[in-house]
C-alpha cells in the first residue's frame, strides 16, 4: 500500500483510493481473513474509508463515464438534451420508465453497494489495532453520515425505500420491503444526529473534505426541508396508492414541519460559521464571489464536495479517464449538445435586478441585440455561462476559455455552460459542490416564508440575493415571496442537482407546461441554420421540443427487474 498521504489526496481520500486495482467491494468480503487483512492497520483501512467516500458521494456525477450523469438540468428543462442517443432525450420526450437503467441519477441498483461499503467500514473499523478509540468513533460517524446522505437522496427520489441496517451477508434475507417515507426520514435524522455528536467541526488541512458536523447537518437540513414541502407534507398523495399511501407521502399536513426545517437550517448555519470556518463569500465583487463559491476547489462556502482530480485532457483509448473533466464534459459534452434553454435563462435577472426583455417567440432579432442583452445579465449568469461569439467571463483573458476554444459543435441554445471552472485556466477537473452554505440560507428563507415570518425570510434570502450584486428583495406577500425564493433556488443552484426534484416537491402548477413538460424553448441562430464561431446575424426563440409530464413522475420508478423479484412495490403509475 502507498503511504497515507499518497492515498488521501485533496480531501485526502477521493482521488487515488488505494493501490489495489479493484474497489474494496470487489474483494471476497465473505472471507473473514480478507476483512481482517483490510482492517489490520490504519493505512490499509484508509483505502476502505476512501472508497466509501468515493462511491457514496458520486451519485449523479460523471466520475466513471456514466452517460446519465449530470442530466438533471436536461430533464428539468434547464438545458437541452444534447444528442439524440443520450438518456436524457428519451426521458424528456417519453417520460420515465421502469425499464430504464439509470433514470436521472445513478439508478436504484447502484445505490446499495455504496451503502454496504459504508456499513462494512463502520462494522469493521474496531479491528484496526493502531487506531485510537476516538478516531474509530469519528469514522463510524462519517459512515453514518454517508449512509444518511444516500438515504436522503433515495427518499427525495423514490419516497419510502427498504431500510438496511447492516452490511448484510449471504445468509441474510436481502428481500427487504419498502418502509414508509416517514420511517426513512426518521432513520436519516437518527443517523445524522449520531454522526453530528462525534464528528469534528473542522479537519486539519491534510484531511480537508471529510465529513464535519456542518456537513452532516446539511444532510439533515435537506431531508427536513423536503419533508416540509407539499409532495410529502400532505394528507393525500399525488396519486392514490390505497393502503400504501404512506410509502409516497406522510398522510397528514403538519405546519410544524416548516419550523423543524427552519431550526435545522439555522443550526447548520451557526455550526458552519461559528465553529466550522465556513462563510458566504461576499467581498463586494459578485462575479468573483459567486464564481469562487461554485468553481474554486476547497473554498470557504463548500461544506461537502465530491473531489476527483482527473488531469487527463482527452484519451480516446480509455473513456474512463474523461469524466469530471472540463475539456470533455464542458467543452465537448456540453458545448456540443447540452445548451441553456430559454426557459431557464428567464430565471436570471439583469445586473440591476430587473427582468431582461428577451424577444418574443419566433421573432427574428439582430444578433447585436443578443450580445447587448447578455452583457446586461447578473453576475451569477456570467459566472455560469459563456454566450456565443464571446469569451468566458469566468476566465477572462484565458486562451483556454475564449470563444474558439469552447465552441464545439453547437447548433442551438442560449449559451454554453462554464460553471464549476471559475478562473480554472487549464485545470481539467472540477469539484462538484454537494452542499454549499448558501443552501442553508435559502432553506431557512423558504421555511420562514411558509411560517408567515416574512422578515426572517427576507433576511436569509437577501444574504444570498445581495451577494449576487442584486438589490434587496422587499416583497412581503407570502405567495409572491414564495415564487421569488423558488426562482432564487433555480438561479443560485443551477447545475447542482437541485432543480429537478425541487420543482417536483414544490408541486409547481406549471411543471407540465414549460418546466419538465410542455414547450421547451431555445435560441436558434442565422435563420435557424446554426450558430457560427463569428459573424452571426440574427437569433430567434423557438420551441425545440415538447417535454413529457405525467403525475406519476413526481417520484421515480423502481427498476422493473427489482419489481419482478416480488419483494418491492412499484410506485403508482408505472
Amino acid at each position: 500500500m502507498r503511504n497515507i498521504l499518497s492515498i488521501l489526496i485533496a480531501i485526502g481520500i477521493i482521488t487515488h483510493l488505494c493501490s489495489c486495482e479493484k474497489d474494496f467491494l470487489q474483494m471476497p468480503l465473505s472471507s473473514s481473513t480478507t476483512v481482517d487483512s483490510v482492517f489490520s492497520t490504519t493505512i490499509k483501512a484508509q483505502g476502505a474509508l476512501a472508497n466509501a467516500y468515493k462511491i457514496c458521494l458520486s451519485q449523479g456525477l460523471p466520475y466513471k463515464n456514466d452517460w446519465n450523469a449530470m442530466v438533471q438540468e436536461n430533464i428539468s428543462g434547464g438545458m437541452t438534451y444534447g444528442f439524440s442517443w443520450s438518456p436524457a432525450n428519451n426521458i424528456m420526450i417519453n417520460g420515465m420508465s421502469a425499464t430504464s437503467t439509470n433514470e436521472d441519477m445513478d439508478g436504484y441498483n447502484s445505490v446499495f453497494p455504496p451503502i454496504r461499503q459504508a456499513y462494512l467500514v463502520k462494522e469493521n473499523i474496531d479491528k484496526v489495532k493502531d487506531m485510537s478509540a476516538q478516531d474509530k468513533a469519528i469514522i463510524k460517524g462519517e459512515m453514518l453520515a454517508l449512509i444518511a446522505y444516500r438515504y436522503e437522496q433515495m427518499l427525495i427520489i423514490y419516497g419510502g425505500v427498504p431500510i438496511v441496517g447492516s452490511s448484510l451477508i449471504s445468509t441474510d434475507d436481502i428481500a427487504i420491503p419498502r418502509s414508509p417515507a416517514k420511517a426513512v426520514l426518521d432513520s436519516v435524522i437518527s443517523w445524522c444526529n449520531q454522526a453530528i455528536a462525534v464528528l469534528p467541526s473542522t479537519w486539519p488541512d491534510t484531511w480537508k473534505g471529510r465529513m464535519t458536523k456542518a456537513a452532516a447537518m446539511a444532510i439533515k437540513s435537506k431531508a427536513l426541508l423536503y419533508a416540509a414541502r407539499p409532495l410529502f407534507n400532505s394528507t393525500t398523495p399525488y396519486l392514490n396508492f390505497g393502503e400504501n399511501n404512506g410509502l409516497i407521502c406522510f398522510g397528514n399536513y403538519d405546519a410544524n414541519r416548516w419550523n423543524t426545517a427552519a431550526d435545522a437550517a439555522e443550526a447548520e448555519i451557526t455550526e458552519a460559521e461559528t465553529n466550522g470556518g465556513a462563510a458566504i463569500i461576499n467581498t463586494g465583487n459578485p462575479l468573483d464571489d459567486y464564481g469562487t463559491a461554485t468553481g474554486k476547489p476547497g473554498n470557504a462556502e463548500v461544506l461537502l464536495a465530491f473531489k476527483f482530480i482527473n488531469t487527463t485532457l482527452f484519451d480516446a483509448g480509455n473513456w474512463n479517464n474523461l469524466p469530471m473533466n472540463a475539456f470533455y464534459n464542458a467543452r465537448v459534452w456540453e458545448a456540443q449538445g447540452n445548451q441553456l434553454t430559454t426557459n431557464q435563462l428567464e430565471n436570471y435577472y439583469k445586473a440591476d435586478g430587473t427582468n431582461q426583455a428577451w424577444p418574443v417567440l419566433d421573432a427574428v432579432t439582430p444578433f447585436a441585440d443578443y450580445t447587448t442583452k447578455m452583457n446586461q445579465m447578473e453576475p451569477r449568469f456570467k459566472a455560469s455561462f459563456q454566450p456565443w461569439q464571446m469569451d468566458a467571463w469566468s476566465n477572462p483573458g484565458d486562451v483556454n476559455w475564449n470563444n474558439s476554444a469552447t465552441f464545439g459543435q453547437a447548433g442551438s441554445g442560449a449559451a454554453r455552460s462554464s460553471k464549476f471552472y471559475y478562473k480554472a485556466g487549464s485545470r481539467a477537473w472540477f469539484e462538484f459542490p454537494i452542499f454549499r452554505l448558501a443552501s442553508a440560507y435559502l432553506s431557512a428563507a423558504e421555511a420562514y416564508n411558509e411560517m408567515g415570518q416574512n422578515a426572517k425570510s427576507l433576511e436569509k434570502l437577501n444574504k444570498i440575493h445581495q451577494r449576487a450584486g442584486l438589490p434587496a428583495v422587499t416583497e412581503t406577500n407570502q405567495v409572491n415571496l414564495r415564487s421569488i425564493i423558488q426562482r432564487e433556488w433555480a438561479v443560485e443552484f443551477f447545475h447542482e442537482n437541485y432543480r429537478l426534484h425541487d420543482v417536483k416537491h414544490w408541486k409547481l402548477t406549471n411543471i407540465g407546461t414549460g418546466i419538465i413538460g410542455g414547450p421547451i424553448r431555445v435560441f436558434f441562430y442565422n435563420s435557424s441554420t446554426g450558430v457560427k464561431l463569428t459573424g452571426n446575424t440574427n437569433f430567434a426563440d423557438k420551441v425545440i421540443y415538447t417535454g413529457f409530464w405525467a403525475p406519476k413522475q413526481y417520484l421515480n420508478p423502481f427498476p422493473q427487474s427489482e419489481i419482478n423479484k416480488g419483494y418491492l412495490l412499484q410506485n403508482p403509475g408505472y
